[in-house]
């Protein structure tokens, strides 16, 4: 399993990303300290709910040859 990594990707809102499963995390508390803390908290107890990588995207790979 990959090691898991929380990236920010947005500071209004504040939204972080969880790299292993993408699952995403919100805050709305002020500071921008402690939202970043709050995040990071709820990030280090998610448990990450990989998929199959076939299930990522279903149809694209249809739709994307259908007209060939």
């Amino acid at each position: 399993m990959a090691k898991r990594n929380l990236r920010i990707v947005s500071e209004a809102p504040l939204l972080g990303v969880c790299e292993s499963c993408n699952a995403q995390f919100s805050s709305g508390l002020m500071p921008i300290e402690a939202a970043k803390a709050d995040i990071q908290e709820r990030f280090n107890v998610h448990d990450c709910a990989l998929t199959d990588s076939s299930q990522n995207a279903p149809g694209l790979v249809g739709e994307a040859t259908e007209h060939k």
